[in-house]
């Protein structure tokens, strides 16, 4: 598990967000929306125990989770 870090020109961002979707990568916003805590998923992503990706667009920085390890980090208590 990682953080992997990615730059992209804004005619790029619509196709490489399809693919981290399939992939089954969320938006960091979507999590906050439902109620995630952000610092807690980003120190999990720092320890390992979480993958994320980190995009940088223009000046502009989106994270990005992996849906299925963020919500069984949630279930196992360690994002409260």
């Amino acid at each position: 598990m990682a953080i992997w870090q990615v730059e992209l020109d804004s005619r790029d961002v619509s196709q490489y967000r399809k693919k981290l979707k399939n992939r089954g990568f969320i938006s960091a916003s979507y999590f906050s929306y439902n109620g995630f805590d952000l610092d807690k998923m980003r120190k999990l992503a720092k320890e390992g125990k979480i993958d994320a990706m980190r995009c940088i667009i223009g000046k502009s920085i989106r994270w990005y989770y992996l849906e299925q390890q963020a919500e069984t980090a949630r279930l196992k208590g360690e994002l409260y």
